[in-house]
């Protein structure tokens, strides 16, 4: 007798994912605006898109701080336990936080937890940092310089360098996303205690998915970025400081 074997569900896909290219939904929150330990500031996700308070969206999510902190240390202590669960964000939507193409269906609070980890900064702190390079001159050659700078800046991000196992589900309606989470009815979710447990003896044999080496190597990946973009505003200073001078210098000469 021949029998077939048949596939029930989507076939899912295991991607490693930059970072910056993650969105969660902006009714998920903390019930405290202002982080302990880095001074990173969530109120932006205290507000949709659309400028609708998440107090008046009916399923907002609101995360404890308490309980943000506590995952931090697990995922600091012992790495990730499991990979996100994601989808390709089919078109724009305007009330998901990030300015990524995956939404994430499940990790949204280990989406936060490592961004507090890891110092990440915030998509309002990258646009702040680049905005700063504009001082909309009229002179024509100190705006190209200003554009090619926030250009540079765009390509300079260590989200970028952070990058997150993923299982990647073939959605392609939000319908479908939506769907996924009403069936595992939550947004997130804690390391179970056998999970720790597990993680404690995999420590104990000396096998981590977190290494200090993997630390070292972000933090040294984020000098040199911030190095390439020290040099970025130095020369952006040097063509507005050498522009002035000569725009002086015709002024005195008359």
């Amino acid at each position: 007798m021949n029998l077939k074997q048949v596939k029930l569900g989507k076939n899912v896909e295991l991607k490693h994912i930059p970072f910056s290219e993650l969105a969660i939904p902006c009714a998920i929150y903390t019930d405290s605006t202002t982080q302990r330990n880095n001074g990173h500031q969530y109120k932006q996700l205290n507000v949709s898109k659309n400028g609708t308070s998440t107090k008046s969206i009916r399923k907002s999510k609101k995360l404890k701080r308490d309980d943000l902190e506590v995952l931090k240390h697990s995922i600091g202590r012992f790495g990730l336990l499991k990979p996100f669960q994601i989808a390709e964000i089919p078109k724009p939507l305007r009330f998901f936080y990030g300015k990524g193409k995956y939404f994430i269906i499940d990790g949204c609070r280990r989406y936060l937890a490592i961004r507090e980890l890891l110092k990440l900064p915030t998509e309002k702190e990258e646009r702040v940092r680049t905005d700063s390079l504009r001082t909309h001159s009229n002179h024509y050659a100190i705006e190209r310089a200003e554009t090619q700078a926030q250009e540079k800046f765009a390509n300079l991000s260590i989200l970028d360098y952070v990058l997150i196992p993923c299982l990647v589900y073939p959605y392609n309606t939000y319908l479908q996303i939506l769907r996924h989470r009403i069936e595992g009815k939550k947004h997130g979710v804690k390391p179970s205690k056998s999970d720790l447990k597990l993680a404690e003896k995999m420590r104990q044999e000396g096998v981590r998915d977190l290494e200090l080496e993997d630390l070292s190597q972000l933090w040294e990946t984020s000098r040199n970025l911030e190095e390439e973009k020290g040099d970025v505003e130095k020369t952006l200073q040097q063509i507005r400081n050498r522009i002035k001078g000569s725009y002086t210098q015709q002024i005195s000469s008359l």
